[in-house]
């Protein structure tokens, strides 16, 4: 099938796991299927039963990945922390400052080998929502190494910094500039040096077009949840989007790219594109698992369960 042609119905999606608590962020490996949980840190999602919670003292624990060793590193979003839940549940800080100052709203924390971290901070204002109310973009990105005791900012100025991935040939960092619209990338040396940003895929995604969650299949093309449109995008290896899902209270969508525009946006601009009735509600963060690596788990943070489709064998 052509990538092109590829889309869903709300007939499409399937759900996974129950009694979830703001699953945002999505990771799936050989232990299971895991997902942030506010009432702990993570929780592995059953096919059946409730979740099993690991972690504790993060307040709205939001987007995360696994290191190597089996520890979960956790992104603090209130709490502007980078929380580190070791296999037993102990969790701790492993950073909350930088150059003297909080590092703000952390947002995301990819693991990039055993050391290496990437974390994004939406703005360094706390609680995030100050952001729709100012022109001043002030998100970054900042590698963490050595257990926290080596860290730089290498790319600043970004427009609300969401998640952020290495690129499948590891040549590219990729990262969500929300309100900015668009998804970005940088050179990525083997060493970790960052190099200058460039727009991947449309300098605008589109009127009330707001990304939060991307992530890679298993042919490189890039994925991206669109929280505002309950919807699915794809930018393709060339940098072409898709659309797959969309499912928008047009009202709300609308209200919310007003805010944005005028820069006294509020959190229940937000809030209000959930009202809908279909399968995706304020859409996070998406991973691919299963036997065969296609079927899509779609975490919210408006839903108590996963949402789940199905990819077609390849596409051509």
């Amino acid at each position: 099938m052509r990538l092109a042609e590829f889309k869903l119905t709300a007939a499409d999606f399937g759900t996974f796991g129950q009694g979830l608590e703001r699953p945002e962020c999505v990771w799936i490996d050989e232990g299971g299927v895991w997902v942030s949980d506010a009432r702990a840190a993570v929780a592995r999602v059953e096919a059946e039963g409730p979740p099993v919670l690991l972690g504790s003292g993060v307040r709205d624990p939001n987007g995360f990945s696994r290191r190597p060793d089996g520890s979960f590193v956790v992104a603090g979003l209130t709490d502007g922390a980078v929380h580190l839940v070791a296999l037993d549940g102990t969790s701790r800080i492993l950073i909350d400052r930088f150059g003297g100052a909080p590092l703000g709203a952390v947002n995301y924390v990819c693991a990039d080998g055993p050391d290496r971290l990437w974390v994004t901070v939406m703005t360094r204002a706390l609680p995030w929502h100050q952001a729709l109310t100012t022109r001043r973009t002030d998100g970054y990105i900042l590698k963490v190494e050595d257990e926290g005791r080596r860290c730089e900012i290498v790319a600043d100025g970004l427009d609300l910094t969401n998640e952020v991935k290495v690129s499948p040939d590891r040549r590219w960092l990729y990262a969500v500039e929300t309100l900015g619209r668009r998804i970005v990338r940088f050179p990525l040396s083997p060493e970790g040096v960052v190099g200058a940003k460039e727009v991947f895929g449309p300098g605008d995604l589109g009127h009330g077009a707001f990304p939060d969650g991307i992530t890679f299949d298993g042919q490189g093309h890039l994925w991206i949840t669109m929280i505002s449109d309950n919807g699915l995008y794809v930018l393709d290896t060339n940098g072409e989007l898709h659309l797959v899902y969309r499912d928008p209270n047009p009202r709300a969508v609308d209200d919310m790219a007003a805010g944005v525009a005028r820069r006294d946006g509020e959190v229940g601009h937000l809030a209000a594109c959930a009202e809908v009735k279909g399968p995706l509600r304020l859409p996070t963060s998406l991973a691919f698992g299963g036997p065969d690596g296609r079927t899509a788990f779609v975490g919210s943070v408006a839903m108590d369960r996963l949402a789940t489709f199905r990819l077609p064998a390849r596409f051509t």
